[in-house]
C-alpha cells in the first residue's frame, strides 16, 4: 500500500539521507515503477518516485520529508 511505503520512507529518513533510503527501502520495493526524477512543484525541487498505482513519492530535500502524490 502506498501510505505504508510512504511511512517506511519517513521513519528510514531519520538520520539518513534520500540515497540511503533509495536504496534501503524504495529501490526493492515492488510498488515502484521507476528511478526518481527531479522537478519543479511550485518553486521548489523535489525527487518524484513513480509508483505502479499511478501515484508518486514526493522527496522535498529542503523539509526532508516524503509525501504521496496522485490518483
Amino acid at each position: 500500500m502506498p501510505t505504508n511505503l510512504v511511512e517506511r520512507c519517513t521513519e528510514a529518513a531519520h538520520g539518513a539521507d534520500f540515497p540511503t533510503v533509495w536504496h534501503t527501502v524504495l529501490k526493492r520495493d515492488p510498488l515502484v515503477a521507476g528511478i526518481p526524477r527531479q522537478r519543479m512543484a511550485g518553486a521548489k525541487s523535489v525527487l518524484e518516485v513513480p509508483l505502479i498505482t499511478g501515484q508518486c513519492i514526493l522527496y522535498d530535500g529542503d523539509l526532508r520529508r516524503f509525501s504521496l502524490e496522485g490518483a
